[in-house]
């Protein structure tokens, strides 16, 4: 058997998220994450409509001069 499972740290001991049937002796592979910083409140609009626009009009004019010459 081969899974991931969500679980946590509760000081002594991990707890698994999901109800896994563990036999005693099994062996696990356990991945410490580091811990989830604080969100710094940054404002994705200042980062947005900043350059020149990839799609002008529409997707499928854009496919179509990027393969304009790429047949032999």
């Amino acid at each position: 058997m081969l899974m991931a499972v969500n679980g946590y740290y509760n000081g002594s001991n991990i707890i698994l998220e999901e109800d896994v049937p563990l036999s005693e002796g099994q062996k696990v592979i356990v991945t410490i994450l580091d811990a989830v910083p604080p969100k710094n409140n940054i404002n994705l609009n200042n980062y947005m409509g900043r350059g020149k626009k990839m799609f002008s009009t529409d997707a499928q004019d854009y496919i179509k001069e990027l393969r304009k010459n790429d047949r032999l």
